[in-house]
């Protein structure tokens, strides 16, 4: 039974990658890199799966998070704790088969930089750029796919964002990667804080909240880190009320 349980999962995860907008990339993933992520990852994030299919996954979460970072050319906040194990991963395994792929599909490296050395908007900055690369626009209400990634595979003690009317809200999942009934709004990623930032044009609101008298999409369910603005207030305030923790993964410098 086990056997045929690896043998779907495997089959899944073939499946998901040929679709995947990033076929060539994941393609060009080193071949011993899921064997590294499946004897270390287990020993950093408490319950995470090691199948085939959340590899798949988690290492197709990066790579768009490396997409999205090299196409705004700011400091981004890594949305997803299933994407930094595989990031987390392969700096153990190997830096230098790192640094090469990114060189060959993105221009250059990535470094990687813990929660507390992120610069100022770096959610924001990875929100807005994973909607430029899926299409989205930056003033619309929907996440794209990598903010989802975390409550998608339920990854325990992960990121959950949920969406709620206009508003995102967000808690830490627990330890069968669920929260939902925990969440609250996440200032950071509010329209006006996105003009705050610069990341949307100020007369965009107006026209937000007349399209959004028609809108009911409640239903729909999303995911994100709640990776704070760097000397935010609002964040700090977050934080505490959520437990102290500001719900932040790594990221990545311009």
């Amino acid at each position: 039974m086990a056997w045929i349980i690896t043998r779907l999962k495997e089959w899944r995860a073939a499946r998901h990658l040929r679709r995947s907008p990033y076929l060539a990339q994941l393609a060009d993933l080193p071949p011993a890199l899921q064997g590294a992520w499946q004897r270390s990852a287990p020993k950093e994030y408490q319950g995470i799966r090691t199948d085939a299919f959340f590899f798949a996954r988690a290492a197709e979460g990066l790579v768009r998070f490396f997409d999205a970072q090299a196409c705004i050319g700011r400091p981004c906040a890594l949305p997803s704790e299933a994407a930094d194990s595989v990031w987390h991963a392969w700096l153990r395994w190997n830096r230098a088969s790192l640094d090469d792929f990114c060189c060959r599909h993105f221009g250059r490296t990535m470094p990687h930089l813990e929660h507390a050395a992120l610069a100022s908007h770096s959610l924001a900055h990875a929100l807005v750029a994973c909607r430029q690369r899926e299409g989205i626009a930056p003033e619309a209400a929907s996440l794209p796919d990598l903010f989802g990634l975390d409550a998608r595979l339920r990854m325990p003690y992960g990121h959950g964002y949920w969406r709620r009317g206009d508003d995102i809200v967000y808690t830490r999942l627990g330890r069968l990667g669920a929260g939902r009934i925990r969440a609250r709004a996440h200032p950071e990623l509010t329209l006006p804080a996105l003009v705050a930032a610069g990341l949307v044009a100020a007369a965009l609101p107006v026209r937000r909240r007349r399209e959004s008298e028609s809108d009911d999409d409640s239903g729909i369910i999303y995911a994100d880190s709640s990776a704070a603005f760097a000397g935010d207030v609002g964040t700090a305030d977050l934080a505490c009320d959520s437990g102290c923790d500001t719900g932040a993964s790594c990221g990545g410098s311009n």
